[in-house]
């Protein structure tokens, strides 16, 4: 049996998710391109630019080109491999109320680092020192829109969803967390504590987004944000990745498990606990929902109608 080739509708509530899938390997095949080809457009670009525009601005605006590109690139090339290979167009992208489940993630994004941020500086380890503009406001942009469009496509759109199918949602999420943790152990300040912070902070919290709507908007929103506004307005390295600090440029005094040491914000074992427990309770909504689900046989798999 193959599938029509359709629109993708996400499932109502109460309604088990279509996971129906054609090609699963080649799926995973050109989704790891469309991630090496977004990451190469992504820094490559910016290269390009800071070294025709030297300079902090230079590269500050090279690096938001280039991450913006590099976002075309993935979410391009995911529409073309869902409609293409898998033959459900706009597969995790289309139907209804997307632009309510992106608003609700930059919201959900910006509000967990703000109250991470706070609970850090009632902790005594953030302090404002400075406030006003720097490129590390365009940078920080860039570390949103980039990371947020390009890892949720492969991570979430292409990873989790394959492995959703074949070997059960609560299996996806787990491999998926680790992996995504992994990733960002090849940043320049990464520590492993810094890499298991991401697994359960944004691993859990992102693949959650995604099981509960299916589709990609409300994990791309919550990562936008978060990058964003722990990078442009607080001035927080980014999993490691500096961009020099943003419209606040602070001061993180303390012990690593209060500050998140090299690793930013976000490392610190306080981000952790609020992103964590909003972490579960989307998954709590996910269950509810009925979206955690056990293995689904492929399409051809299936006898005909």
């Amino acid at each position: 049996m193959t599938i029509p080739d359709e629109p993708w509708l996400p499932p109502a509530p109460g309604e088990a998710p279509d996971r129906r899938e054609q090609r699963r390997g080649r799926q995973l095949i050109y989704g790891a391109l469309v991630f090496i080809a977004a990451e190469i457009v992504a820094f490559g670009l910016g290269a390009v630019v800071a070294v025709l525009a030297p300079g902090p601005v230079g590269e500050a605006v090279g690096l938001l080109v280039g991450m913006t590109l590099g976002a075309v690139v993935a979410y391009v090339g995911f529409r073309r491999i869902v409609a293409r290979v898998a033959g459900r167009p706009g597969l995790a992208l289309s139907g209804p109320g997307i632009a309510r489940e992106f608003t609700v993630g930059l919201a959900l994004g910006a509000v967990l680092m703000v109250a991470s941020v706070a609970l850090i500086a009632v902790l005594g380890g953030y302090r404002v020192l400075d406030l006003g503009w720097s490129t590390g406001i365009i940078a920080g942009l860039a570390l949103g829109i980039g990371p947020g469009v390009i890892e949720e496509v492969f991570f979430r759109g292409i990873l989790l969803r394959l492995i959703d199918g074949w070997l059960g949602s609560w299996a996806a999420l787990a491999i998926t967390m680790v992996l995504f943790g992994a990733l960002h152990l090849t940043n320049p300040g990464a520590t492993v504590l810094g890499a298991l912070a991401i697994t359960i902070e944004a691993g859990l919290l992102l693949g959650a987004a995604y099981l509960l709507t299916r589709r990609l908007w409300l994990a791309m929103g919550i990562h936008i944000a978060w990058n964003a506004t722990q990078s442009a307005i607080f001035g927080s390295t980014v999993s490691g990745s500096g961009s020099g600090r943003g419209l606040i440029a602070p001061e993180l005094s303390g012990p690593t498990w209060l500050t998140g040491g090299a690793m930013g914000i976000e490392g610190s074992l306080v981000t952790v606990a609020v992103c964590g427990a909003v972490g579960l309770v989307v998954l709590s909504a996910a269950i509810r929902r009925g979206r955690m689900l056990g293995p689904a046989r492929r399409a051809e798999d299936r006898p005909a109608d």
